[in-house]
């Protein structure tokens, strides 16, 4: 797997990530502080997106080997969009622009 990186240009925040195959993976507790919220509120808002369809939980959602959360970029997206549509845009535009480039 090779890594990523996300910095957001609002808040500094940084993401460290994985790819696989067509996935860019995020730790759960860097996404929650990525959007400024606890992990408890991301957990509630990961569940909604689960609920509503916006991300399919068996296919965005794993446990990596040291017991960490990870979450698929489409479900950073997904959970930004529910609590901070900028920093989620922003995150969303760059998977389209940085990743593409790296998947191909």
């Amino acid at each position: 797997m090779r890594s990523v990186k996300y910095i957001c240009a609002s808040s500094s925040r940084k993401l460290d990530g994985r790819l696989d195959e067509s996935t860019a993976w995020f730790e759960f507790n860097q996404v929650a502080h990525l959007f400024g919220m606890s992990a408890q509120q991301a957990a509630k808002l990961l569940q909604q997106a689960g609920t509503t369809g916006d991300i399919e939980p068996a296919k965005d959602v794993r446990s990596s080997d040291r017991s960490k959360c990870m979450l698929s970029h489409r479900a950073v997206v997904a959970v930004g969009y529910l609590i901070d549509y900028g920093r989620a845009t922003a995150f969303r535009h760059w998977c389209a622009s940085g990743l593409a480039v790296l998947f191909r």
